[in-house]
């Protein structure tokens, strides 16, 4: 256990001298074989720093750290790294398309037509910077077929020739023809590679011919019209490396904390066992997620410089690594988890325009009021809004909610009932509150009293706007008794926590018809889960959790978002989705002032004992 907080804490030591003066790191000839892979041994010199190691042998800081876990307490001066080795190809001749140019060609339509960009062809043929020729043999590098099977041939696409405007960006373009800025960017590479210029006339697809991309989607209302978008951007990433800092609270202490990503009131509790504390398990295990999401990224030609800070549970601590220079260069903070740490970062960030994630904390209490300021998981009060927001109400049903009268004169509580009774009422529709207090009345008096609200004609729709376990256990325990003993046919909803209830039967869920309203579900069955799930198995040596799926998501998505539209993204964040492993994030501007994500699966447990999840 100990050598793995030692490999996933690498980068929290090298923070501090990410961006010291470094010295000319000399490449090692030295070679071994582990495990069928080849790796450089470095022997570490006097000032050499885990990046100026990693940008010498060309390869990623998460790679050497996790490769090599036992740098936590930092470099030393002649340690041994193994340095994973890069595989260099040599290319024949069967690597390439030789390509003769006929009349009317031109460089820009025979890069489209093999699917590799001009700068790669002008590489393989610099006489071709002089202009094409006819008869000209060009040597084009291969690519899979289903690779250039998969764009349309340039010839067979109908255009809109579109005239740049004033202060007219890219994105907008986009959004005025309804097709993605990718899309125009491939059609008009030549053009734009520079940036996009007053006047440029661009070639836009017709939608109907060119499917957008999943990443991205336009958002569309109900009446088939798009929506207004606040985003205005022309950003093209020119490769250069992001700066995110990522603040975590590895340290163990003499009691952990109970984290859930969809409980937002952690409670201190004694860990008797002497193992790691909660809180240290779940910031490693997002952590090994986000590690994977910068190696996938890599791949896809998105560099980072990831700055990795221990927040070690104290505001003293958390104060020091916010005075500290790397931090305000950052253009995404993610982390940390706890209320008087995530408060001064989030405030931090709002006063420095500087775009802060939130993985874990959701209340607006320690929210900066800024679009920047980011929260990706969601309130108990926030997941019964967006469940009210979504619910469509059937007259045929009789709906039944059950409040626990002893929390009934909360404000967000009432706010819930509020809203409730004004999404029945617009539709014409009733229903009936039953108020309930743990440990009061007798199970056979509290299942006479559901039976009198219940109906034996039709469905019931029984409402539990509560997360309190013992609550939960004895109304479900009751509607268990009447819904099995009287053949009633019951649709039980409820929030998320359900999920993780120790001592809620599963019968229960099951026999009831329960849906439970989530902002994170794994769907196993995903080739890209799976994927996932077995890279993990073998670079950590373990199972991932929701925290190791919600690292990696946090990480693609946001960083892909970077990508996409620079370090103002977040006007961007509403119309941009981009498939990732446990959620699909629905980023808005909440009416506290920062972005919230609504995302919401409705998870159902049938009565035939199975697990399904649709999405709003």
């Amino acid at each position: 256990m100990i050598k793995r907080i030692l490999a996933l804490l690498t980068l929290v030591s090298f923070s501090y001298i990410l961006f010291s003066q470094e010295v000319e790191v000399k490449i090692s000839k030295d070679k071994v074989r582990v495990d069928g892979k080849t790796y450089f041994v470095h022997i570490v010199q006097q000032g050499e720093t885990l990046y100026s190691i990693s940008k010498a042998y060309g390869v990623s800081q998460s790679d050497i750290a996790i490769n090599n876990p036992d740098i936590y307490a930092g470099l030393k001066v002649g340690q041994a790294l193994k340095i994973p080795a890069k595989v260099k190809k040599t290319q024949t001749d069967e690597d390439y398309i030789y390509h003769i140019v006929k009349r009317k060609e031109t460089l820009f339509g025979i890069s489209r037509m093999y699917n590799v960009s001009m700068d790669d062809i002008l590489q393989l043929n610099p006489e071709a910077r002089e202009g094409l020729k006819i008869s000209q043999t060009l040597r084009i590098p291969k690519k899979q077929i289903s690779d250039i099977e998969q764009q349309p041939a340039v010839d067979s696409v109908e255009f809109i020739l579109h005239e740049v405007q004033p202060r007219e960006g890219l994105f907008a373009i986009s959004r005025k023809y309804g097709v993605s800025p990718k899309e125009i960017e491939y059609y008009n590479y030549d053009l734009i590679k520079d940036g996009l210029k007053l006047g440029t006339t661009l070639r836009i697809p017709k939608p109907k011919l060119v499917p957008v991309p999943e990443a991205v989607e336009a958002k569309v209302n109900t009446d088939g019209l798009e929506k207004a978008s606040p985003c205005s951007n022309s950003y093209t990433y020119d490769g250069h490396p992001y700066n995110v800092a990522l603040l975590l609270p590895f340290t163990q202490t003499s009691s952990q904390t109970q984290v859930e990503v969809d409980d937002v009131d952690p409670k201190d509790v004694q860990d008797p066992t002497g193992q790691l504390t909660q809180i240290t398990q779940v910031s490693l295990e997002f952590y090994e997620g986000f590690l994977l999401a910068l190696d996938t990224l890599k791949k896809l030609g998105i560099s980072v410089n990831l700055n990795v800070r221990d927040t070690k549970r104290s505001p003293q601590e958390v104060a020091k690594i916010l005075n500290s220079t790397d931090i305000a260069q950052s253009e995404l903070v993610v982390g940390p988890y706890m209320f008087d740490e995530v408060k001064p970062v989030a405030q931090f960030a709002a006063n420095n325009n500087i775009n802060f994630v939130s993985p874990i904390y959701s209340n607006k209490e320690g929210l900066a009021d800024k679009q920047n300021i980011i929260s990706v998981s969601q309130t108990l009060q926030n997941q019964l809004e967006i469940f009210v927001k979504n619910l469509k109400v059937d007259s045929s049903k009789n709906y039944l909610v059950i409040y626990d009268s002893t929390v009934w004169y909360s404000p967000s509580l009432k706010h819930f009932d509020s809203l409730l009774t004004q999404n029945f009422t617009s539709n014409g529709i009733t229903f009936s509150r039953y108020y309930h207090k743990t440990a009061a009345y007798k199970s056979v008096d509290v299942q006479e009293r559901l039976l009198k609200m219940l109906k034996r004609d039709t469905v019931n729709v029984v409402i539990v706007p509560s997360d309190d376990e013992p609550f939960v256990a004895e109304i479900l325990g009751s509607l268990y008794a009447v819904k099995s003993y009287y053949n009633l046919n019951t649709e039980v909803y409820g929030p998320s926590r359900w999920r993780k209830f120790k001592n809620l039967p599963p019968d229960y869920l099951f026999a009831l018809n329960t849906h439970v309203f989530s902002p994170f579900f794994v769907d196993y069955s995903q080739s890209d889960v799976k994927t996932f799930v077995e890279k993990y198995r073998v670079e950590f040596r373990s199972e991932p959790t929701q925290f190791s799926f919600l690292g990696y998501d946090v990480a693609f998505y946001f960083i892909n978002a970077l990508k996409e539209f620079g370090p103002g993204f977040t006007p961007c964040l509403s119309d941009y989705r981009l498939r990732t492993l446990q959620t699909n994030f629905k980023l808005n501007t909440s009416k506290e002032g920062f972005t919230l994500n609504s995302n919401q699966f409705i998870v159902r447990y049938a009565p035939d004992f199975t697990i399904t999840c649709s999405c709003y």
